[in-house]
């Protein structure tokens, strides 16, 4: 099972990454200049990563015990991101969903730079 440590520590080796305090629910949230990519659960057996629409639709279809597409609960209904069921998804596969948030909320030239300096 991934744990929160594991989350906090792939999250924040990726640049100009910051962990705040969720404003309204008080959970860990990582950012990029700016922007949510990761929210933790409450529970800490959860996350929601900020990722593709239909991603998180055909991850959800796919496994619905492990996957969810979250929207918000008001008015808007809009997307929020894939909710992840912590201990039903592999450690490797979580990995890579905060990588891939990351770079869905970076800016361009930030995802540009920090491939340009990945080890081969």
């Amino acid at each position: 099972m991934t744990i929160t440590d594991d989350i906090r520590r792939w999250a924040t080796a990726l640049p100009e990454v910051e962990e705040v305090s969720h404003f309204r629910f008080h959970v860990p949230v990582f950012k990029v200049r700016g922007r949510t990519f990761l929210g933790l659960g409450r529970d800490e057996t959860t996350a929601v990563f900020r990722v593709g629409e239909q991603q998180a639709a055909d991850a959800s279809q796919a496994d619905p015990s492990a996957y969810e597409a979250v929207r918000r609960p008001d008015a808007r209904k809009s997307f929020l991101g894939l909710q992840v069921e912590l201990g039903r998804v592999p450690a490797e596969r979580v990995r890579s969903l905060v990588e891939e948030a990351w770079r869905q909320q970076a800016p361009k030239r930030l995802v540009a730079e920090h491939d340009q300096h990945r080890p081969a």
